[in-house]
This record gives structure tokens, C-alpha cells and sequence, in this order.
């Protein structure tokens, strides 16, 4: 931790990397990592209804892997990682469907 010059302390930032963001999602859907889109803010299109900390995170577009991806319509995958612990605060729909 770095010190301020009143004694408080922050965070260096984001330890967890793009690539390492893409690494912890390929290890949940056990999937190809070509299959895999990482942004460094939630895409417009995104609605997703869940609760995530308010801290920065990599927002990873999956597979669903149930081998239907393509063949019909639905909404993406994603997954939400905390950019400071690698943390998965999110894996389900990502509400671009339409």
C-alpha cells in the first residue's frame, strides 16, 4: 500500500490484468480462449440485473457452452471480475438479447 500525506492509504491498482481476467474465465466454461471478448467497462448493450461491487472489473464475454451457441437466439454470457481481487462477482446473462 501506498501512504497519502495525511496517513490514509490506497491501493495500487488492478493486479489482474486482461490476461489474467481471460485465464479465470477460460478455468469457469473450461472453454477455448478464442471463444472469449474481455472490455475494460460494461458494454452499452449489457442490462445485467445483479448486484456488483462498486469497484473496477473485466466484463467477459463466454460461451455458454452447452454446445448451442449459434444456433439459436438468446442473450450473451458474461462474466464480471474484480479487477483488484480476480474475484467472479458475475457469470450468467448479460441482457443483450433482441
Amino acid at each position: 500500500m501506498m501512504k497519502r500525506k495525511h496517513g490514509s492509504s490506497i491501493s495500487p491498482f488492478a493486479p489482474i490484468t486482461r490476461q489474467k481476467a481471460l485465464e479465470i474465465a477460460t478455468q469457469l466454461c473450461k472453454a477455448d480462449r478464442k471463444e472469449f471478448h474481455c472490455y475494460s467497462k460494461k458494454p452499452e448493450n449489457y442490462t445485467i440485473y445483479a448486484i456488483i461491487p462498486d469497484e473496477p472489473c473485466w466484463y467477459v464475454n463466454a460461451p455458454w457452452g452447452d454446445g448451442k451457441d449459434g444456433r439459436m437466439l438468446r442473450s450473451s454470457r458474461v462474466i464480471v471480475i474484480s479487477r483488484l481481487t480476480g474475484k467472479a462477482f458475475y457469470d450468467g446473462t448479460a441482457g443483450d438479447e433482441g
